[in-house]
């Protein structure tokens, strides 16, 4: 009987979609079977070998269904969604590319960074609404320019270190940077390697000229920052949020923005994500939004499509997925499913 595999998730690139000709030769059933809610997802997947999926709701009840499910697999970093107790209860692993993108994330937060540290956007509007060559280049200069500091010297706070924020690392050192951490899960041991000093939140709040956000959404991290968080921070900081949009409590940042506690933000997430152009955040001109694209290149467009397959068929193979997120599931696997081998591309 082959493996059935079922994609839940509308995939998010059209133009690279899923190799089902590989799935096939592998003896991969492979269902596209888009699903909007809890009920759908159990009538698609109950009897499915493997689920691919997103930022869906995959609770206990849900994982309970799945009763010959053997690999969950989010295609993003990212897996609120997944209830990793449930599935490690039932024997079920969770895979995600943990190693995926984080080049172009990165990068991104640092061209946000820069992008708010030159006031970039700000003056591109300025010239297009004509204010180039004409008197009123003063306005620009007036109200625009200032406060713009040398980057070189300042301080770059990074709220978690995991694999994105320790790739920024090197690029943000690039410019002169000093870059501090706020993680209670990193050893000083991890802050000596990447040569970042290891501070608590609210000394990052107050002595950051520019805070990224690289945590993970947890209910503990929900609205992480809201008005008292931006209270703290500098009057002329920025915050860069590459995330998850929840972590910051949204109703509280666009009242910092237009009271002025902090400076500016750049922001690629938002927690919706879709922006109605009466958004207040679309009002303000010292905001960058960038549409949740901090993930995309074409590299990663790819790999992102081809992960899938490599995980499902390590699992059809008797061997641990590459990114595997919940290593204490093996005991429960292997008295349900059966002996795996194990190699050291295992996690």
């Amino acid at each position: 009987m082959a493996f059935k595999t079922v994609l839940t998730i509308s995939f998010p690139y059209p133009g690279l979609p899923h190799d089902e000709e590989a799935y096939k030769a592998k003896g991969i059933d492979f269902i596209k079977a888009p699903c909007k809610t809890e009920e759908e997802i159990i009538t698609a997947a109950s009897d499915a070998g493997a689920v691919i999926t997103g930022l869906q709701p995959f609770g206990r009840k849900v994982i309970e269904k799945l009763s010959k499910c053997k690999l969950i697999h989010s295609i993003g970093i990212g897996y609120e969604g997944i209830d990793v107790k449930a599935a490690t209860e039932q024997g079920i692993c969770i895979s995600t590319p943990a190693d995926y993108c984080l080049e172009e994330v990165s990068d991104h937060a640092m061209a946000l960074i820069l992008s708010c540290a030159r006031k970039i956007t700000r003056l591109d509007k300025a010239v297009r609404a004509g204010k180039w060559d004409s008197p009123e280049k003063r306005e620009i200069r007036a109200k625009l320019y200032p406060p713009m500091f040398r980057l070189r010297g300042q301080t770059l706070g990074l709220i978690g270190f995991g694999n994105i924020p320790r790739t920024l690392v090197p690029k943000a050192k690039g410019f002169g940077l000093r870059v501090i951490v706020s993680d209670p899960y990193v050893s000083s041991k991890v802050g000596e390697k990447y040569g970042v000093e290891l501070v608590d939140l609210d000394y990052l709040l107050g002595n950051s000229d520019y805070i990224s956000i690289h945590a993970a959404l947890t209910p503990e991290t929900h609205h992480l920052l809201g008005l008292e968080e931006f209270k703290k921070m500098k009057s002329t900081a920025y915050l860069v949020n590459t995330a998850r949009g929840p972590l910051v409590d949204q109703e509280a940042l666009n009242v910092a923005l237009r009271q002025s506690y902090i400076a500016g933000a750049g922001l690629d997430v938002l927690e919706t994500e879709s922006v109605n152009l009466d958004h207040p955040l679309l009002e303000l001109d010292n905001v960058i939004l960038t549409a949740h694209s901090a993930h995309y290149s074409e590299s990663s467009a790819s790999e992102i499509r081809r992960r899938p397959f490599e995980e499902i068929s390590r699992i059809i193979d008797k061997r641990w997925p590459h990114c595997l997120l919940n290593p204490q599931v093996k005991d429960k696997f292997e008295s349900k499913w059966g002996k795996m081998q194990e190699d050291e591309s295992s996690v």
